[in-house]
């Protein structure tokens, strides 16, 4: 399978998360995989978000499910449609377990819960949407 990307292309990630300290956990397992090739831009809502992805491209989008506007259905519905062009990654918390059934069916790449996040699950999880596209993947 052949990937996306060359080994020395540089990552953009766009992330939407609303805790700093989340926002620079993101930012270290980013960097510890692609130390030097990647960029992150952090939005605090989906709105700020689906503004930058107006202008600008990213490889791929991180969404925390707990940001205050992303708690409606309909929010589900605004991330698929950007899904279709960027991979995304749902960054979600035990209580929202019960919207992984609507996001699969909308195209979301995979998802990781936040309670067991790690560097490596992070990484794996950002790797796999940069391939090309297969079968969804659900890291747990």
């Amino acid at each position: 399978m052949e990937s996306r990307r060359k080994p020395h292309e540089s990552v953009r990630i766009l992330l939407i998360e609303d805790s700093r300290k989340t926002e620079s956990f993101v930012w270290a397992a980013l960097c510890q995989r692609w130390w030097g090739r990647v960029s992150l831009e952090c939005k605090r809502s989906l709105s700020e978000a689906l503004d930058s992805l107006k202008i600008e491209s990213f490889d791929a989008m991180l969404v925390d499910l707990t940001v205050p506007d992303l708690r409606s259905p309909e929010a589900l519905e605004r991330i698929a449609a950007v899904a279709k062009k960027v991979p995304v990654i749902l960054l979600i918390t035990q209580e929202e377990t019960d919207r992984l059934v609507s996001a699969r069916s909308l195209g979301i790449h995979s998802w990781v819960r936040k309670e067991t996040l790690t560097v490596s699950r992070l990484a794996e999880a950002v790797g796999s949407a940069l391939e090309p596209p297969a079968a969804h993947t659900v890291l747990r």
